[in-house]
């Protein structure tokens, strides 16, 4: 995969998780250089758990709809402390993907769409999954979109932009944040950046891949 390119909006860099919310994971590599931004509108990456309103963020904010959860800079979140298996993490643990809040703090309104143009294999409690047409296809999955208002349903073929469902709070019996779980899982065995290997369906970093993907809206780029 290509190099990341630089970007002109505020972003911090991959891997670097604040002081105490997990080790981080560096991974220079944009796995997914044609990505569609997989939202309608703007969006801001950063963590739901340690960002006001979280179950570990700042005391004294404990709004969700803090102006600093929606604004920049972004912040990488893979590999932030969390007990679900990643092998790419230094402890095997860690978040799986990134958080993405949607443009305003108002849940069931904000479009989230395909990554990448192929097919809806899997609709659960609280996730959408998305195999890539195209190789290495990789796998999307999103997560706490509203489900009783999905624009998709199983075995559904896609194009990149599409809608799939809002941006929501679902997340089964009880309720997260309002925000887009993204994950990105590979489709092929490789390397990443530093040498680790990756195995199929390996949870790929794709902090990267949405930056560049999110300059290129900023640009005026529509997905394809």
């Amino acid at each position: 995969p290509p190099p990341p390119s630089p970007a002109t909006f505020d972003h911090g860099p991959a891997g670097a998780l604040p002081t105490g919310q997990g080790s981080g994971y560096l991974d220079r590599t944009v796995w997914s250089a044609n990505l569609c931004w997989p939202l309608k509108e703007a969006g801001f990456a950063n963590s739901q758990v340690y960002g006001p309103g979280g179950g570990m963020g700042p005391a004294g904010k404990p709004s969700q709809c803090d102006s600093s959860n929606y604004s920049l800079p972004w912040r990488d979140n893979f590999c932030e402390a969390r007990s679900r298996s990643n092998p790419l993490c230094g402890s095997g643990t860690g978040h799986q993907g990134q958080d993405i809040r949607p443009a305003t703090c108002k849940k069931n309104e904000h479009w989230a769409v395909a990554a990448e143009a192929g097919t809806i294999t899997d609709i659960g409690t609280y996730t959408v999954t998305l195999v890539a047409k195209a190789a290495p296809h990789f796998t999307y999955r999103y997560l706490h979109m509203q489900m009783s208002t999905l624009a998709v349903k199983e075995g559904d073929k896609v194009e990149a932009g599409q809608n799939l469902g809002k941006a929501s709070n679902d997340f089964g019996g009880a309720p997260t944040t309002i925000h887009l779980h993204f994950e990105m899982r590979a489709g092929v065995a490789g390397l990443t950046t530093d040498g680790r290997p990756v195995a199929l369906q390996t949870f790929l970093p794709p902090y990267l891949s949405l930056a560049e993907a999110y300059q290129r809206k900023l640009n005026g780029g529509t997905c394809s």
